[in-house]
C-alpha cells in the first residue's frame, strides 16, 4: 500500500496495513539545531532521516505553494534592533517584536487594518487572480507529475478567523464582533470569493486529495469566539468552500487550530471538516474522549503530548500506549506531536518515540521498513 491510498483509506475509517507515520507539524528551528549537536546529519532531508512516508500540500516537500499573501507585499523596515531583539514591519504589513536568542512567539505591536479606509487598501493587495499567486513551476508537465503520483497531495483552503486577526490584531478582532460586525461579514464575504477565485484554476487541474483550514481561534480554555458568533460570522463560508472543493473531487478537509475548540466541532462538522488537529493536550483535547463521542463523524491527527516527549522515556511509552492502541483500532487517526516538536525534546526521546510507533505499527516486520 502506497502513502496515497494509506492517507485516503485512513482518513476515510478504512482497514489499513498501519497508518500512516508521519510529522505533520513539524520542527521549531531550534529543535532542528539542537539535533545537529546530537546526532542529526547536517543538511540530509528530515522526513527521510525518520523514514517518514512521503506527503505533500499545505505541509510537505512538493506540494503546490500557493501565495495567498498580499500582493505587493508591505514594505519591510527593521524600526529598532538591540543585540536582544529587534522591532521590525513585514511584508504583511504587520509590525512585531521578536527576541534573537531562541524561538518565541512575537510581541504583536502594529496592523495594517485599522479601519475599514485600511480594509479597502489591504482589497487591492488580494487580486484572486494575480499570476504571481502561483509557483514560477507551475505548468503542464508540473500537473501532470502531480496527477501520477503515489503520496497525498493537499492545499490550503483558508482562513476566516486567523487571517482577519493577523492582520487587525486579535484584541482588536474581537472588538470588531460587537462594533462593526458589518465589517467582519463584509472581510469573510470577500475572502470567500477570494479563496475560491484562487483556488479555481488549481483544483480544476490537480486532483488533490485533501484540503486544510488554518485558524487558531482558541487558547487553552475554549475558543476566542463563541460558538454563536462563529455560526453567524464563519459557518456559512466553510459551508460554501467546502461545496466548491467537493464538486472538484476533495471530500477531506482538515483544520488547524491550537487551543482547547471542543465548543467548535459541531459547527466545523456542519461546515464540512472532516479531520480536526492538532489536538493540544495542555489544552485539556483528548482524541480517545472525542473519538468516543464522534465515532467515524471526525477524523484526528495529533495529540500526542509533547511534554511527555521532554520528561524522558518511560513518560513517553506511558503516553503512547495509554491513546495509540485504541485509536488506530478505531481508524481514522494519524498520531503525531500536539505541534511543531519543541527544542527541549532531545533527538534520543524523538527517536524512542518514533520506535514505539514503529512497533505499535508493525514497521519493523516483513518488507515494511517505512
Amino acid at each position: 500500500m502506497n502513502s496515497r491510498e494509506r492517507f485516503l483509506k485512513c482518513m476515510h475509517f478504512e482497514k489499513v496495513d498501519r497508518p500512516p507515520f508521519q510529522q505533520w507539524m513539524g520542527f521549531w528551528p531550534d529543535t532542528i539545531k539542537r539535533w545537529y549537536k546530537e546526532g542529526l546529519p547536517i543538511g540530509m532531508d528530515i522526513d527521510d532521516f525518520f523514514g517518514f512516508d512521503r506527503r505533500a500540500g499545505h505541509r510537505g516537500r512538493e506540494g503546490i505553494a500557493i501565495d495567498f499573501g498580499p500582493i505587493p507585499r508591505y514594505i519591510s523596515e527593521i524600526k529598532e534592533e538591540t543585540s536582544r531583539y529587534r522591532i521590525w514591519t513585514g511584508g504583511d504589513g504587520v509590525t512585531r517584536k521578536e527576541f534573537v536568542d531562541g524561538y518565541s512567539m512575537p510581541q504583536w505591536i502594529d496592523f495594517p487594518i485599522k479601519s475599514r479606509k485600511d480594509w479597502q487598501k489591504m482589497k487591492e493587495r488580494l487580486k484572486a487572480k494575480d499570476p504571481r499567486r502561483y509557483p514560477l513551476t507551475w505548468s503542464e508537465e508540473l500537473i501532470e507529475k502531480l496527477n501520477n503520483r503515489d503520496y497525498p497531495l493537499g492545499i490550503l483552503c483558508g482562513s476566516f478567523f486567523g487571517w482577519a486577526r493577523n492582520h487587525i490584531g486579535l484584541e482588536n478582532i474581537l472588538y470588531l464582533f460587537y462594533d462593526d460586525p458589518g465589517l467582519i461579514h463584509d472581510i469573510n464575504n470577500f475572502y470567500e470569493e477570494f479563496i475560491i477565485g484562487v483556488l479555481e484554476e488549481v483544483v480544476s487541474k490537480v486532483k488533490f486529495d485533501y484540503a486544510a483550514f488554518w485558524e487558531d481561534m482558541a487558547y487553552k480554555n475554549g475558543p476566542l469566539i463563541s460558538p454563536k458568533l462563529f455560526r453567524e460570522f464563519m459557518l456559512p463560508h466553510y459551508k460554501r468552500i467546502t461545496s466548491f472543493l467537493r464538486n472538484h473531487g476533495i471530500d477531506i478537509f482538515l483544520v488547524d487550530s491550537d487551543g482547547n475548540t471542543e465548543l467548535l466541532i459541531p459547527s466545523w462538522l456542519e461546515g464540512g471538516v472532516t479531520v480536526h488537529w492538532p489536538l493540544e493536550v495542555a489544552a485539556g483535547m483528548d482524541a480517545v474522549a472525542l473519538r468516543k463521542k464522534y465515532a467515524h463523524n471526525l477524523g484526528f491527527i495529533g495529540n500526542i503530548d509533547k511534554r511527555a516527549l521532554i520528561q524522558g522515556k518511560e513518560a513517553i511509552k506511558k503516553e503512547i500506549f495509554s491513546k495509540v492502541p485504541y485509536l488506530i483500532k478505531e481508524g481514522g487517526y494519524i498520531p503525531e506531536v500536539d505541534h511543531c516538536v519543541p527544542s527541549d525534546v532531545s533527538l534520543e526521546n524523538f527517536l524512542y518515540y518514533l520506535r514505539l510507533l514503529r512497533e505499535i505499527f508493525g514497521m519493523d516486520k516483513g518488507k515494511d521498513k517505512g
